[in-house]
């Protein structure tokens, strides 16, 4: 009975899952909702594993991509740039495809492992037909600032083949001696009207900026002259005009670009255009972004959560250490060295401290073991052998959700928020057991996952800076080290409060609050007796809450 109550919530859950829609299931058990910071309503393909592999294989295209972690601030802080930047470059959709790659999926493990995805955002570039074998990780961007972002792309676009385009192909070579009003229209097609001629000088993209602008209107082609005097071949004199518009006929028509840049040039071209009939291919439609609530079980969760005091939830102890053990120590293309020392020490401290059930426990101590066989682990070896230490077991991770790390929003919270709460549930529990490590070594772990692992290279920058500074070595006892990890991350919520990341919900406070503490505070300040007392009661494994997970598993 107890088992078919089971089964009967995991497939209300499942149906919930199935209304809501735009989420995809992961079957293994963890992180079922899928959100995204991008879709094709802001010109940006959202592409996972071998669809991107294909997606960059793709002929007469240049791709710009962006890797990210859905959970990182810098991404989500830079997410209205790169929408406003990749909105505005539709006009060039006829060369250019932008993408994203959100490494916090494990779909994506694989290829920010294979493309060496070490810090994010980070924009790089592919061009047509792209092979990894020919042309390595790809072009990292060195900037992320939009005029950088558009000035590297011209240059790349500019060399990039075009060969087995379906549009009209674009001719970025300059004009050369031989081209003339009679023969220069010979390599388009016969429904060409129009081809703008531009004077690009030396050190300058005009030309090339002008012609990929013009991409959306089919009915004039671009011709670059890098050398002035080429003018003549059409019966101009050669400075008398920075551009010239000429139809098929050789008949040269009046264009007046108000100024000396690609937008003026184009402008003039556009207005004539226009006036004459002439229409550009339809603009880019923009949707309004909509805000995605909570619905039905989510829902009831989130309610609870905000209606409640600080809960210990077994879901987001969960959710942590599926992230961590298939996304984020997987993700190394290699570790060793100290890196290795970090990894080692990390399983070895979940191992012991285990909040899982006993197939869990029974996957940790074999991983454990089987790291002491080894000297360095490549991250392919590293999921291959959690897959094989998972056969034969029953499911661990039960969660498929945060709990006390619900966000009101799906983007919100989450999997940092579950990572404090893992290694602040670590602090106590190797403060109730002493004997197991000496104290510090729990922060000795989270600095090694920060500087070796978390793929949110600005949080890993901050956190080291902030363990310099607050001498996280200087740790001597237990109960020091609880208040150590207490304190810093309030510095971190006092760091991001009013952040575009916050969730509006769960603003980012000083805690424990009042209400839920009252003799935690002083008039003065804290009062770290009883702060203490209030840490090791809520992070203690002994008052975790199984509530927002399947009842039939056993534990």
């Amino acid at each position: 009975m107890t088992r078919l109550l089971g089964l009967l919530y995991c497939n209300s859950i499942l149906l919930i899952v199935i209304i809501q829609g735009g989420f995809s299931v992961r079957l293994r058990g963890a992180a079922v909702f899928k959100e995204t910071l991008y879709s094709l309503s802001d010109n940006v393909h959202v592409v996972k594993g071998a669809a991107f592999q294909k997606a960059l294989s793709a002929p007469a295209l240049g791709k710009l991509v962006q890797f990210l972690n859905i959970f990182c601030g810098h991404c989500r802080r830079y997410v209205p740039t790169f929408k406003k930047l990749a909105i505005d470059l539709h006009k060039w959709d006829r060369v250019l495809r932008i993408y994203a790659v959100d490494c916090a999926q494990e779909e994506n493990v694989k290829v920010c492992r294979d493309f060496d995805v070490k810090g994010t955002p980070s924009l790089r570039y592919f061009p047509s037909n792209f092979l990894k074998l020919r042309y390595g990780l790809g072009t990292v961007f060195p900037s992320m600032e939009p005029k950088k972002i558009v000035q590297m792309l011209i240059t790349h676009l500019a060399k990039n083949d075009y060969t087995g385009t379906k549009e009209r192909k674009p001719i970025f070579a300059p004009l050369q001696n031989h081209e003339n009003s009679q023969n220069i229209f010979d390599p388009f097609d016969k429904e060409l009207p129009y081809i703008l001629l531009v004077h690009q000088p030396k050190h300058s993209q005009i030309g090339i900026e002008t012609l990929l602008d013009l991409l959306p209107y089919p009915d004039v082609a671009v011709r670059i002259l890098t050398d002035a005097q080429l003018f003549t071949q059409f019966g101009l004199k050669p400075f008398a005009q920075n551009i010239s518009l000429i139809d098929r006929n050789g008949k040269i028509h009046d264009i007046m670009p108000s100024g000396e840049s690609s937008s003026a040039y184009v402008d003039s071209v556009t207005q004539f255009l226009e006036k004459n009939g002439y229409t550009s291919i339809p603009k880019f439609p923009t949707a309004k972004p909509q805000v995605k609530k909570a619905m039905g079980l989510e829902a009831i969760i989130l309610k609870k959560v905000l209606s409640s005091p600080p809960i210990l939830y077994q879901a987001d102890l969960e959710q942590a250490l599926d992230q961590l053990l298939h996304i984020e120590l997987p993700k190394a293309p290699l570790i060793n060295g100290p890196k290795f020392k970090a990894l080692r020490r990390l399983i070895k401290l979940f191992s012991r401290f285990n909040p899982l059930n006993i197939d869990g426990r029974r996957l940790l101590v074999g991983l454990e073991n089987y790291l002491r066989t080894v000297k360095e682990i490549t991250g392919v070896q590293l999921s291959d052998t959690i897959k094989d230490l998972e056969k034969g077991l029953e499911k661990i991770f039960k969660g498929r959700r945060y709990v006390g790390c619900i966000g009101s929003k799906p983007i919100m919270r989450g999997i940092t928020c579950s990572f404090w709460t893992l290694f602040h549930h670590l602090t106590v529990m190797s403060s109730r057991n002493p004997r197991e490590f000496k104290p510090g070594y729990v922060l000795l772990c989270l600095h090694g996952f920060a500087q070796y692992f978390f793929g949110c290279s600005d949080c890993a920058q901050h956190f080291q800076m902030m363990a310099k500074r607050r001498q996280i070595e200087s740790v001597r006892t237990h109960d020091e080290e609880i208040l150590w990890l207490w304190a810093a991350h309030n510095e971190v919520n006092k760091r991001l409060a009013g952040d575009p990341t916050e969730d509006p919900k769960f603003p980012k406070v000083q805690f424990p609050l009042r209400e839920h503490c009252p003799k935690c505070r002083k008039s003065n300040g804290w009062n770290t007796a009883e702060v203490l007392k209030y840490l090791k009661r809520l992070y203690n494994i002994k008052k975790v809450s199984f509530y927002g997970l399947p009842t039939y598993n056993r534990y």
